[in-house]
C-alpha cells in the first residue's frame, strides 16, 4: 500500500514568504530614496546666472531717478535790435546727484543773479533759432556748474555782436584758434563729465 505525499512543513513556507518580503521592502525603499534624492535636486536653489543676479541687485537697490528742480521764471530785456524785445522764460534743472538738490537751494539767489545778466546779454536773434536756444541752456549749465563748485572757470558773462566783422588781424586766423574763447564764454566743458546736473530745461520760452 502505497503512502501519500508528506505535506511541506509549515517552517518551511516561513522563510520564503519572508524573503520575498524583504526583497519587496529594499526594492521600495531604494525607489523611495531615488525618488527623494530627485526631489531634493530639484527643490534644491541654485545659484543664479550672471544676468539673473544683476536683474536682482537691480531690483533690490535701484538706480536712484533724475531730480527735477525748478529755478523758477525770468523775465529780461534784451539787447535792442529792431525795437524793444523782452525774453520771458521758466528754467528747470535736470539733477542725476542728490547731495545737490541742497546746495541748489542755498544758492539760489546767486544763480538767479546770474541767470538774469546771461539773458540781458542776449540779443532776440540769437535765440530765433534752435541752435540758440541750446547754446543758452549751456551757458546757464555753466553758470550754475561753477556757483555749485563744480567747475572751477568761471563762465564769462559778454555781450555778443553778431554784427562786427572780423579785422584783417583775425581774418586769417585758423579756426581753431578762437574755440576756446567761444567754448569758455558758452559755458561748454570740451568733454563731457558728470557733474550732477545733467540738463537745463525751458518749460516755457517766449520772445516778445
Amino acid at each position: 500500500m502505497s503512502k501519500a505525499p508528506a505535506k511541506p512543513a509549515e517552517g518551511d513556507a516561513a522563510p520564503k514568504k519572508s524573503k520575498k518580503m524583504l526583497i519587496i521592502i529594499i526594492a521600495v525603499v531604494v525607489l523611495l530614496a531615488g525618488g527623494g534624492g530627485a526631489a531634493f535636486f530639484l527643490m534644491k536653489p541654485h545659484p543664479p546666472k550672471n544676468g539673473e543676479e544683476a536683474a536682482h541687485v537691480e531690483e533690490a537697490h535701484p538706480a536712484s531717478e533724475p531730480k527735477y528742480m525748478e529755478l523758477g521764471t525770468y523775465t529780461a530785456n534784451l539787447i535792442h535790435e529792431e525795437g524793444d524785445r523782452y525774453l520771458q522764460v521758466a528754467i528747470s534743472l535736470k539733477v542725476t546727484k542728490p547731495e545737490l538738490e541742497e546746495k541748489i537751494k542755498k544758492a539760489n539767489p546767486e544763480i538767479q543773479h546770474r541767470v538774469n545778466m546771461l539773458l540781458q546779454s542776449k540779443r532776440p536773434s540769437e535765440l530765433a533759432t534752435l541752435q540758440g536756444k541750446n547754446a543758452l541752456a549751456d551757458q546757464i549749465k555753466g553758470q550754475v556748474e561753477y556757483i555749485l563748485g563744480l567747475r572751477k572757470d568761471a563762465p564769462v558773462i559778454a555781450e555778443t555782436n553778431t554784427e562786427a566783422a572780423p579785422t584783417e588781424e583775425h581774418a586769417g586766423a585758423p579756426a581753431e584758434a578762437h574755440a576756446p574763447a567761444a567754448e569758455h564764454a558758452a559755458g561748454g566743458h570740451g568733454e563731457a563729465s558728470d557733474t550732477g546736473v545733467a540738463e537745463v530745461l525751458f518749460t516755457s520760452f517766449i520772445v516778445q
